[in-house]
C-alpha cells in the first residue's frame, strides 16, 4: 500500500512546519499516552478493580491490538519518512521513542486504534457524559501527535480510529446482548489471529497473538472462580500490588531466557494467565 494522496502529504507537511521544542514535549506526552504498554497497564488495572466492566475493556483492548498487528503485517505500508514525504522527528526516551517502529508497519495506526478502542470502550461502559469529554479530545491529540512526529499518514490514523471504535462497539454489543458467547467469540478470533503468526513472525504480532491466545484460554477459566469483587474499594486497591507481583514474576522469568520466537509468544501467553487466572485466584484466596 504505497499510494499517498495529496491530502495526506499536505497534512503531514503542515505538522512538519509547526515543529518546535515546546510542541515536541507536548505532543510527546500525548503520544506516550497512546503507547500500547501504557494503555495495557491501565486496562489491566481497571480489569482488577472494575469487575465486569474491566473484563469488557480487557476483551476490547487485546482483540483490537491483535487485529491491528495482523493488518500491519499484511498491508506492510511504508511509513511517511521511508517514502520521503516528511522527515521523522527523532525522539528516544525509555517510555516513548520514534525509533524501531517497523518501517513498513504504518497502516493502520496502533496508537489511534488502541487509544480509541480503550477510551471509547470505557465511555460506552461507563455511560457518563464527562468521560466523552475526556475521551474525544485525548484521542484527537494522540492522533495529531503521530502526524507531528511524521510516523503515520492521516489515512493510517483514520483507519485506526475507525477500527478501534468498531471493536469497542462490537464488544459493547456482545457484553450487553450476548454475554455468554463472549468466550467463544474471543476463542474464534484468537484462532484466526494465531494462524497468521507463522507467516508474519513480527514481534508485535507475536506479542499480540500471545496476549489474545492467553485471553481466550485463561479468561474462561477465570470466570469459573465465581468471585465477586468486594464492595469496599479500599480492599480492591490491595489487588494492584498482589496482581503486579504475580505478573511481574512471570515477566522476570523470561528476562533470563534466551531470545526465541516461540518463547516470546509463550511469554505474553503466560503473562495473561498470571494477570487473570492466577491473580484472581489470589484475590479470592485473600478475599480482596
Amino acid at each position: 500500500m504505497c499510494y499517498n494522496s495529496s491530502m495526506d502529504v499536505a497534512i503531514l507537511k503542515f505538522f512538519e512546519s509547526i515543529r518546535s521544542p515546546a510542541l515536541t514535549v507536548v505532543f510527546g506526552i500525548f503520544s506516550t499516552l497512546g503507547e500500547g504498554m501504557i494503555v495495557a497497564g491501565v486496562v489491566i488495572l481497571l480489569y482488577w478493580l472494575w469487575g465486569k466492566a474491566g473484563e469488557q475493556l480487557l476483551f476490547t483492548a487485546v482483540s483490537s491490538a491483535a487485529v491491528n498487528s495482523v493488518l500491519k503485517a499484511v498491508v506492510a505500508r511504508p511509513r511517511p519518512y521511508m517514502a520521503g514525504v516528511v522527515e521523522r522527528l527523532d525522539v528516544d526516551t525509555p517510555i516513548f521513542s520514534t525509533r524501531n517502529l517497523g518501517d513498513c508497519l504504518s497502516f493502520p495506526s496502533g496508537h489511534a486504534q488502541t487509544s480509541s478502542a480503550a477510551l471509547v470502550g470505557g465511555s460506552l461502559r461507563l455511560k457518563k457524559w464527562w468521560m466523552w469529554l475526556i475521551a474525544v479530545p485525548l484521542i484527537l491529540l494522540i492522533i495529531c501527535s503521530r502526524l507531528y512526529f511524521g510516523v503515520h499518514y492521516p489515512t493510517d490514523l483514520l483507519a485506526g480510529l475507525a477500527l478501534g471504535v468498531a471493536v469497542a462497539v462490537f464488544w459493547e454489543i456482545i457484553f450487553r446482548y450476548a454475554y455468554r458467547a463472549r468466550h467463544i467469540i474471543l476463542l474464534v478470533l484468537a484462532a484466526v489471529v494465531v494462524c497468521f503468526v507463522p507467516f508474519f513472525p513480527d514481534k508485535d504480532l507475536l506479542m499480540t497473538g500471545g496476549l489474545l491466545a492467553g485471553a481466550a484460554v485463561f479468561l474462561p477459566l477465570t470466570s469459573l472462580l465465581k468471585y465477586d469483587p468486594p464492595k469496599k474499594y479500599w480492599k480492591r486497591l490491595i489487588r494492584i500490588p498482589v496482581g503486579g507481583l504475580v505478573a511481574g514474576m512471570v515477566y522476570l522469568v523470561f528476562v533470563f531466557l534466551p531470545a526465541n520466537t516461540g518463547l516470546y509468544f509463550l511469554k505474553w501467553f503466560l503473562l495473561v494467565g498470571a494477570a487473570t487466572l492466577l491473580a484472581n485466584a489470589l484475590f479470592k484466596l485473600f478475599k480482596i
